[in-house]
């Protein structure tokens, strides 16, 4: 974010060499006019307050399959959840969903492919954190791009992917907190949403080829990074950000997520628990997606859309991220 900057102009003024009768000189004859200090006092513009903020998150997650939650190794910054995963920290969040229609292929893994993905974007943004990185300058931290750090991300999966035989596809959205400024990079069918005061100000739009086709990077596909959806939105104390995969989205409509948030929030979104939150939208999701005849989805709604038959809630991974948009009390180094 550019912030507008004061430049103080000093003026040099050349004083004659023979002494003369004050009043006879102009610049000493102050009935009127301004005295020096005044008109430095005049250049000193107000300092301009920049408001930095921060995450107070959350997830919730649940595989499709109980038996799709390997044991944490620690080797990676982001989470398993069968094949979607997720990254959390406290100026960031991320998820990305491997892409299901790979199981039918001897020997892919998407679900380690959107894990990679999501560590080394996690493992990017770690280094803008440190200011002895050579891998970024003093201006980096602000100005980072996700669409860049996704980008980064990708050419570290497919190098994996080269030296380990990896095979596998992803979709995934990434969202960066700067100052007021909430950045974000989405590619496929995940989702973001931002609510405040109860009203939703920001949503993502899904990014699909065809129905049930979505946007992706990685084996195979002709997506990259570069395809993804850039967006800036103005965030203030107390927004609400979901960040969740198509497990959710595709389960809950964009009305009801409101109301669940709303009403666990209950009036105080500053105060608002992000973990309560997240786990009451993935037990809905879950909830919908049990239900394969009397619930109604918003995967339902398109397929028929489609002129396809479906009846109830996606059977899916649901990931869901909360963060509560808070004031920052501390500043990285580089800030």
């Amino acid at each position: 974010m550019a912030h507008a900057k004061m430049i103080m102009q000093s003026r040099s003024m050349a004083m004659p060499a023979v002494a003369s009768k004050p009043h006879a000189m102009p610049w000493f004859d102050r009935q009127g006019q301004p005295s020096i200090f005044d008109l430095f006092d005049k250049a000193k513009a107000p300092a301009q307050i920049r408001r930095s903020f921060r995450f107070t998150s959350a997830a919730s997650a649940l595989p499709k399959n109980q038996s799709d939650l390997p044991p944490d190794d620690g080797r990676f910054l982001s989470v398993q959840v069968g094949e979607d995963a997720y990254f959390s920290r406290p100026d960031s969040l991320g998820v990305a969903d491997g892409v299901g229609g790979w199981a039918q292929v001897k020997g892919a893994n998407p679900a380690l492919y959107s894990r990679k993905i999501m560590h080394y974007v996690s493992a990017e943004l770690e280094k803008l954190d440190d200011i002895s990185s050579i891998d970024y300058d003093a201006s980096s931290y602000n100005d980072v791009d996700p669409k860049d750090i996704l980008e980064k991300s990708y050419n570290q999966v497919t190098a994996d992917a080269k030296e380990e035989g990896l095979v596998g596809s992803s979709t995934a959205v990434i969202v960066i907190l700067r100052d007021d400024e909430l950045r974000v990079a989405n590619l496929g069918d995940c989702g973001v949403m931002v609510i405040r005061h109860d009203e939703p100000i920001f949503r993502t739009e899904e990014q699909q080829h065809s129905f049930n086709f979505p946007f992706q990077i990685g084996t195979g596909s002709r997506d990259s990074p570069s395809d993804a959806q850039s967006f800036r939105v103005k965030v203030q104390e107390g927004d609400i950000v979901i960040v969740g995969s198509d497990g959710m989205f595709d389960n809950i409509f964009d009305d009801e997520i409101v109301e669940i948030v709303t009403r666990v929030v209950g009036g105080s979104a500053v105060a608002g628990d992000p973990k309560a939150i997240a786990e009451a939208l993935m037990r809905r999701a879950r909830e919908v997606a049990e239900d394969t005849r009397f619930a109604t989805s918003p995967f339902q709604s398109r397929a028929i859309q489609e002129g396809l038959y479906y009846q109830g809630g996606k059977m899916d991974d649901v990931t869901v991220l909360a963060g509560v948009v808070r004031l920052s009390e501390d500043s990285p180094d580089r800030r």
